[in-house]
């Protein structure tokens, strides 16, 4: 299926781009909305374990859902709870930390979770180290700032590894995450 969209970054319809914007690639929360609601039902719950700014808690608060989020980065945890304060939308459950290491452990979603589980894990992982280049395409036919814009700077974060660490240790993050899922999730 392809979904044709176009999400505005300023005014009312852009649910506080504003402030996500801090992150290089914010997921629209009407399209994790439109995703969710496809997928989940009412008072279900939803994971995203690279949340970033929250786009994916944001969408699962706009439709009725439950959510959980990890993220790497204070800041962008931090984000989130702004956004989600601004928009008079509840704050959904959040984790600071890496989020490989946490779903190898088990214990913190364990614990967020108690005897529930998700019903959809949606992601959108870091690009191996795509971001940490010079940009090349319509930054550079433009004039505009084609300086590499990571997610963080730190080691952990996937989006700083080559390419085969990169997919490793992601497939190993969709196999520590998939006990969390319910029967017949997504």
């Amino acid at each position: 299926s392809v979904i044709s969209t176009r999400y505005p970054t300023v005014g009312p319809e852009a649910y506080a781009h504003k402030l996500r914007k801090v992150h290089p690639s914010p997921k629209p929360p009407q399209l994790m909305r439109s995703i969710i609601e496809f997928f989940t039902k009412e008072g279900e719950l939803v994971f995203d374990y690279f949340m970033g700014v929250g786009g994916t808690l944001l969408g699962a608060s706009l439709c009725g859902r439950r959510a959980i989020g990890i993220d790497l980065s204070q800041e962008f945890v931090d984000v989130y709870h702004a956004a989600a304060t601004e928009l008079n939308l509840p704050i959904q459950s959040t984790l600071v930390g890496d989020s490989i290491e946490i779903l190898r452990d088990g214990h913190s979603v364990a614990d967020l979770l108690g005897s529930d589980k998700f019903s959809l894990i949606a992601i959108d992982p870091p690009y191996g180290d795509m971001m940490n280049r010079v940009k090349t395409g319509e930054a550079t036919k433009h004039g505009r700032d084609a300086s590499p814009t990571p997610f963080t700077n730190l080691a952990e974060d996937l989006g700083n590894l080559d390419i085969d660490d990169f997919f490793r240790l992601f497939t190993q993050s969709v196999q520590d995450a998939l006990p969390f899922l319910k029967d017949k999730g997504h």
